[in-house]
Order: structure tokens, then C-alpha cells, then sequence
């Protein structure tokens, strides 16, 4: 009987590294935002929360209100009229690096991904498919995309968006630990 528990605790032992998946997580992810036709809309947010899981589950979620624009009255803008932060005070992107099987967390390099997924803006839920790419370092994986998103797919409206930004470019980059 002694012997039956000792090699079932080995065993346990030495097979649970093989059910642990390795996930990363920030908590400082960088999410830049610029209009691509008036270059006065622009922020950033460096307090998104992101995580990545070994088989390529993708997440990220962000307070509205910690994107911040070098015009204080086109903040406050932001929050209020457009994205309506005390009504809609997050934004989420749920999804899958879909050829995660490409990334060696474990080798330096950087692979190019393919990511698709869910992202709920002002309460509105899109699908999203972009490219990016991860980057290991010493250890520490950085991820980066660029994508465009049209604001009124996600019920963004107002006069100053109708007549100069329709549709904004995203820049994401987020580094793990």
C-alpha cells in the first residue's frame, strides 16, 4: 500500500507540469487610439489587463476613463458624449491566437499571429480578426496589433464624430510577465 501512494504522488508529480498551461498577464497593456482623418482625436490608455493562455486563449479589458488626450475638453468629450464611460465604464476583446501553435514561448524570436475574437465597445459586441505579432525576449513576451475599428459599428455617434472621425486606428501593445 505504501508503495501504491509513493508512485501515485510521483506520477502526480511529475505529470501536472504537463496539464498546467503557462499563462501571461499584464496589467499596464498600452491601447493608443488616433482618428485616421483628424489627428486632435488621440489617446492612450496604458492600464489595460490582458492575458494570454498557452493554447491561445486572448483576453484584454480597459477602463474608458483611462484613456487620456492631450485636450482636456476632447477628454471629457469622450466620456460623456461619445463613449458614454459612466454607462459603458469598460471595454473587453475576448479571442484566440489562432496559429498559437507557431509561438515558442520558450525560444527568442518573434512570430507572427493571427488573432480572431469578440470586442464589446459602448456596449456593443463585434467580432474582430487582425494580425499582430509576439515577441519573446529574454523570457518576457511582448504582443503587439494594429487595427482599424469604424465607430459607428459600435453605435458611437455624435456631430463631432459624423463629420471628422468615423473611423479610428488602434494600436496595442502589451508586455507579460
Amino acid at each position: 500500500m505504501k508503495i501504491s501512494f509513493w508512485a501515485l504522488l510521483l506520477l502526480i508529480g511529475f505529470a501536472s507540469p504537463l496539464f498546467a498551461q503557462k499563462k501571461y498577464s499584464t496589467n499596464n497593456a498600452v491601447i493608443h487610439f488616433i482618428s485616421t482623418s483628424d489627428n486632435d482625436i488621440d489617446a492612450v490608455n496604458k492600464e489595460g489587463v490582458s492575458r494570454i493562455e498557452a493554447n491561445g486563449d486572448m483576453s484584454f479589458i480597459l477602463l474608458v476613463k483611462d484613456f487620456k488626450f492631450e485636450m482636456e475638453t476632447m477628454q471629457k468629450h469622450f466620456n460623456s458624449e461619445y463613449l458614454e464611460s459612466d454607462k459603458f465604464p469598460r471595454a473587453f476583446f475576448a479571442g484566440k491566437i489562432t496559429n498559437i501553435n507557431t509561438v515558442n514561448f520558450n525560444k527568442d524570436g518573434k512570430y507572427p499571429i493571427a488573432v480572431t475574437g469578440n470586442m464589446q465597445v459602448h456596449g456593443v459586441n463585434k467580432p474582430i480578426q487582425t494580425n499582430g505579432l509576439i515577441e519573446v525576449n529574454n523570457g518576457v513576451v511582448k504582443a503587439s496589433a494594429q487595427f482599424s475599428v469604424t465607430l459607428k459599428d459600435f453605435k458611437i455617434g455624435g456631430l463631432l464624430i459624423k463629420m471628422v472621425a468615423d473611423k479610428i486606428n488602434i494600436d496595442i501593445t502589451a508586455t507579460y510577465l
